[in-house]
């Protein structure tokens, strides 16, 4: 990833839906997806679920843009690996990332964390069985 990649992200959901790149865009969501986990962590000690559930839905968008964008660009996965396996690195560390808040959480509210954990780790092992899976 290049440097201007956060500043290009830090405008928002909608700046990172403008590129046209869809390969780009993929990595540019995912960049925004980890601003937006940055800009979460104060609020989970002092907040409730209800209160940071509006980004955790934007975490969960820029996510499925990310993967939408991939699936978009229409290449095999298997012959051009490249951004798709950045997709799969970048979110496996989201998922760590996910995990490391979860602990700030109150105990209460930890079960909701894991399902969005749960959902990264999905979407990352769908893109592995698309890179390294039986072809179709």
């Amino acid at each position: 990833m290049t440097a201007a990649a956060p500043g290009a992200a830090g405008n928002g959901l909608e700046a990172v839906k403008a590129e046209a790149n869809l390969e780009r865009r993929s990595e540019l969501a995912l960049v925004y997806a980890g601003e937006v986990l940055t800009k979460l962590r104060p609020e989970l000690e002092t907040k409730t679920w209800a209160a940071v559930m509006p980004e955790i839905e934007e975490f969960r968008a820029a996510v499925d843009l990310s993967i939408a964008s991939l699936k978009a660009t229409g290449k095999d996965a298997r012959r051009n690996p490249k951004y798709f396996k950045r997709a799969e690195l970048k979110l496996r560390e989201l998922s760590r990332r996910l995990k490391g808040l979860q602990v700030l959480l109150g105990v209460d509210d930890r079960p909701r964390m894991d399902e969005v954990i749960a959902y990264v780790e999905r979407l990352q092992d769908e893109l592995v069985e698309r890179t390294m899976g039986v072809r179709r």
